[in-house]
């Protein structure tokens, strides 16, 4: 773990590796910590909900859609900004942010 004021390498995620298996089938992982793309930010999750859509996803009702394996479920969450791409304008790091996530457009939402 890093110490205040840097970047961690990894941080705490929620995922599922097959469909099915309800609440039983979601495992704590560690993974590493993504670096922002030009027109992406990274978030420190402070609350974040699994809802049913998640469970609708984990059901493989939306495949062959979606989603890769392992997945990470959540759709709606709140944190604040710590990293932001170059391409970024509307958000700086600090900003505290509430979103609706677009699970086939983000790619981890994780905590660390």
């Amino acid at each position: 773990m890093a110490t205040a004021g840097t970047k961690p390498s990894t941080m705490r995620a929620v995922q599922y590796s097959g469909y099915g298996g309800g609440g039983a089938a979601l495992k704590y992982v560690d993974i590493p910590v993504p670096s922002p793309k030009k027109d992406e930010v990274l978030i420190r999750i402070e609350a974040a909900s699994i809802n049913p859509a998640d469970w609708n996803i984990q059901k493989g009702l939306l495949r062959p859609f979606v989603p890769k394996f392992p997945f990470i479920p959540v759709t709606d969450v709140a944190g604040e900004v710590v990293e932001v791409g170059p391409a970024v304008q509307e958000l700086k790091v600090g900003d505290k942010v509430v979103s609706k996530l677009v699970f086939w457009v983000i790619r981890k939402v994780v905590q660390f």
